[in-house]
């Protein structure tokens, strides 16, 4: 996905992951990444340049951290 296309409140489905090292971003956010996710796109994660974003899970209450190149629109 394009970065410049990442806005809040759009619908994503994640793709393949990436490595996380350099992310400053608390664990709870991180462990709960996952391929194949869909969700929406809640707000971009401070202090990453706008590359990572929340990503509020469908159907949980988990909101995983991603970068823009991880997720597809849908």
């Amino acid at each position: 996905m394009d970065c410049n296309a990442v806005k809040p409140g759009i619908r994503v489905k994640t793709t393949k992951l990436g490595d996380t090292m350099g992310m400053t971003i608390a664990l709870k956010h991180l462990s709960v990444r996952a391929e194949g996710v869909t969700g929406t796109v809640k707000s971009y994660v401070p202090g990453h340049g706008g590359d990572v974003w929340f990503v509020q899970h469908d159907g949980s209450n988990d909101v995983g951290a991603y970068v823009f190149d991880e997720m597809e629109p849908i």
